[in-house]
């Protein structure tokens, strides 16, 4: 029997393509984990931003079968506000509108930073390795944006977004998992971008899809007809991998000969009656970033024509936002508009939401998304604990030692959160597959 800790999208993907008896639990009352969607008084909101971006056939096949063609393509429309004004994204191929000594900045800056990595003009600089396994990279993510985009793209983006998000100083993390997150333009691009020939499909997400209706939540829902034995308010308290038994909060004990577990590996490591200290100690070591998701439903249609905008500046609270309606009308009430406000921190100490949201609406106003005569009909905070692990040296070298650790002991633990790692939607779908097909093979 093969128990899966976890019905988020890896541990549906898992079950789904399991070809032996298998058991999922779930500690909430509903399917998805942070993939899932509600709503109040007509506006429905996702947990923050979810939105595909398919780079393996396979899994796009998948997605496009479950949800039975029921996906949207749409073209990014995604911008960035500093300066007063907005360009497109990403940054450093858009500088074109920001002040004239700006651009000259941006400009100069990654010439020099190109022509000191030898590179000959007609190469781009996209070559970025996530790093090889069991090979240490000792480049710091501060050291990384230098070398890439040179002085004046750092200091007028990429430094000041990037701490604001992380919220931690980016000479403590490693740039082992920028290769595809962080659009990396070719000169030629750049410099298009200075004096107005736009560069709008660079980046991993010039196309993203989304669900006709209803919102993300019904990713999660389209596997349901293709699984079985799903266990509902199973919270896990302890794990002996010794006796390959799971024991939950309700006291219920089951065995299990593999585990596939999807829960954030310091959570999975602390159930684990019998993890030697040493494992202990690297996984209480692991550090993620929270972000507050602020979803607010207005009384108005058309607030804006984009689908996300980011914020590098200190002056506002949020680093980015985006708006649900613009990825499909039945998102909002007619003649209405909705948004989601993001806010990321670490210190653990909880902020009340009636600050939040006040900040998050007085930042609006300032930048002339809202007006102070607008009928803010939906103000609801979602507080996501567990939302973006922390690439500093301790994750790099501790990781690899903590998943040995558990395969040796038959639990594959996997997920943006059980793997650890910065990865999308389709990738958990993709690990759920490829576990499963590793666990099909074994006897």
């Amino acid at each position: 029997m093969i128990a899966i800790i976890g019905a988020g999208l890896a541990g549906l993907s898992a079950a789904y393509h399991l070809k032996k008896d298998y058991d999922i639990y779930e500690q909430g009352h509903e399917i998805g984990g942070l993939c899932k969607s509600y709503t109040i008084d007509g506006f429905t909101f996702d947990y923050t931003g979810h939105l595909l971006h398919f780079r393996n056939k396979e899994i796009k096949r998948l997605v496009t079968r479950l949800l039975n063609n029921r996906l949207s393509e749409i073209k990014r429309r995604a911008y960035i506000f500093s300066k007063g004004v907005y360009t497109e994204y990403p940054f450093q191929s858009n500088t074109f509108g920001l002040p004239k000594k700006v651009v000259k900045e941006c400009l100069l800056g990654f010439i020099e930073a190109f022509l000191k990595q030898g590179q000959g003009s007609s190469l781009p600089l996209q070559v970025v390795s996530r790093g090889v396994k069991g090979q240490e990279n000792k480049e710091t993510f501060e050291e990384w944006i230098y070398k890439t985009f040179g002085k004046g793209i750092a200091k007028h983006f990429m430094l000041p977004f990037n701490e604001k998000f992380w919220k931690t100083s980016l000479d403590k993390l490693t740039s082992d998992w920028v290769s595809w997150l962080v659009p990396m333009p070719a000169l030629e691009d750049v410099v298009s971008g200075a004096i107005s020939i736009g560069n709008k499909d660079i980046g991993y997400n010039p196309v993203f899809y989304y669900p006709v209706n209803e919102g993300i939540s019904v990713l999660p829902r389209s596997f349901l007809p293709h699984i079985n034995n799903l266990n509902l308010n199973m919270k896990v308290s302890r794990i002996s991998s010794k006796n390959k038994t799971l024991t939950f909060t309700n006291g219920n004990t089951v065995e299990y000969d593999f585990l596939v577990s999807t829960m954030p590996l310091p959570e999975l490591i602390k159930s684990c009656d019998d993890a030697p200290t040493k494992i202990e100690s690297l996984a209480k070591g692991l550090k993620y970033i929270s972000v507050y998701d602020i979803n607010l439903g207005i009384r108005r249609e058309g607030i804006s024509d984009k689908h996300w905008i980011y914020f590098p500046e200190k002056e506002y609270p949020f680093y980015r936002l985006g708006f649900p309606m613009n990825f499909s009308k039945s998102l909002a009430p007619e003649g209405c508009s909705s948004m989601y406000v993001e806010i990321s921190h670490r210190d653990g100490r909880e902020t009340p939401k009636e600050k939040l949201i006040n900040d998050a609406i007085n930042g609006l106003i300032k930048t002339g998304i809202l007006r102070k005569d607008d009928e803010i009909a939906v103000k609801d905070v979602i507080d996501i604990r567990y939302a973006y692990t922390i690439y500093d040296f301790h994750r790099q070298k501790a990781v690899p030692v903590i998943q040995k650790y558990l395969e040796e002991k038959g639990i594959f633990s996997i997920g943006r959160y059980g793997a650890w790692e910065h990865t999308s939607m389709e990738d958990a779908i993709y690990q759920g597959k490829m576990t499963a097909q590793r666990l099909n093979k074994k006897a």
